[in-house]
């Protein structure tokens, strides 16, 4: 049925528009236009409030459909109606649905609308008022999927580098945020385990390297996952170092190897971020033999003049609330955190020696 008469109408056209006018001459149909204009409905619903039966406003609803004038769409038991898209455009729909308006708002079926949109919410609005879900501890099962929403708000996720991942808990963080994930450990062991959580989580976009921060796996896996050639100069967008710089017999050595994974500054735009997570300086000397420390953490000042000597700018810190922490044998240390990024004087790649 043509709802657009042509400038020259023919034959066929005069009789599709008798059809449409024979369509609209019953008055159920033109409430149902104008209910259908005012809020996508459920045909149950639309029963409801014409107060007729279901199968009635089906017959009609299911007229209106085959002439192009309203749309269904399926939700689970439900069938949702709405008016199509520009059949406004024609005046003789533009008449009928303004008419099945008029009509609804006169006997106060329109007004309805508004308690019935209620009381498709009060069965959620109930069961958040018994509690809902039992509150339980830590991130919830489906971080991830909050972690992904902000990935749009980043403007630089091409490259993540998580330098030291051990079991890859990292991952679970960066893997929904940036494009590729170079994930390094000395340990094969904890890379294995960093590989079966990349499984369960489905993580498809890291890479696990077992090497030193400055070994030639580490620049091959960067280039794979640039696109470029292991001679470039590339670099990741974000280098992460989370609680292991007390581990390395050099930590300044390693902050420079650090920096040197972090992609070099542009003109008009800085370099690769750094991100150092550790203790604050303490005397917790079983972390020595429990965990393998070297350090017993830094005081904040040394940690910032750490990175400035190894070529970081525009360093921030902030001491991370405890609550934060989790629960491992280091929660009841202060932790801090150190972000910077690389400058041109970051040293190049010969300049210090191989760091863990």
């Amino acid at each position: 049925m043509s709802l657009h008469p042509d400038s020259s109408p023919s034959t066929a056209d005069a009789a599709a528009r008798c059809e449409l006018y024979k369509l609209l001459a019953e008055p159920v149909r033109l409430r149902l236009l104008g209910l259908a204009a005012a809020e996508e409905l459920a045909v149950g619903e639309l029963a409801e409030l014409l107060r007729e039966g279901q199968p009635k406003v089906s017959r009609h609803a299911a007229a209106l459909r085959e002439a192009g004038l309203l749309l269904a769409r399926r939700q689970g038991t439900w069938t949702l109606l709405r008016l199509a898209p520009d059949v406004q455009r024609d005046p003789v729909v533009d008449d009928a649905v303004r008419a099945g308006t008029r009509a609804c708002e006169a006997d106060g079926t329109m007004a309805r609308i508004a308690d019935l949109l209620a009381g498709r919410d009060q069965e959620t609005r109930d069961f958040f008022a018994r509690g809902g879900r039992p509150v339980r501890a830590g991130a919830p099962s489906e971080v991830a999927s909050y972690i992904a929403a902000l990935a749009p708000l980043i403007p630089h996720r091409l490259l993540a580098i998580d330098a030291g991942t051990g079991d890859g808990a990292l991952l679970e963080v960066l893997g929904p945020i940036f494009h590729r994930v170079v994930a390094i450990d000395r340990s094969a062991a904890q890379l294995e385990l960093a590989r079966e959580r990349a499984r369960r989580r489905e993580l498809h976009n890291v890479d696990l390297v077992c090497d030193e921060l400055d070994g030639l796996g580490v620049r091959k896996a960067i280039a794979r996952a640039l696109g470029q050639s292991p001679s470039a100069s590339a670099g990741a967008d974000v280098v992460f170092a989370a609680r292991m710089l007390h581990h390395a017999p050099q930590p300044l050595q390693t902050l420079r190897a650090l920096a040197r994974l972090a992609r070099a500054p542009k003109a008009g735009e800085r370099g690769g971020a750094v991100c150092v997570l550790d203790y604050e300086a303490h005397d917790d000397l079983l972390l020595r033999e429990q965990e393998a420390d070297v350090w017993l953490g830094f005081e904040p000042k040394q940690l910032r003049e750490l990175a400035l000597e190894a070529g970081l700018v525009d360093i921030e810190m902030r001491q991370l609330p405890a609550a934060w922490q989790g629960e491992g044998p280091d929660r009841h240390l202060t932790w801090q955190l150190l972000v910077g990024f690389r400058s041109d004087a970051a040293p190049p790649t010969n300049e210090a020696s191989r760091t863990p």
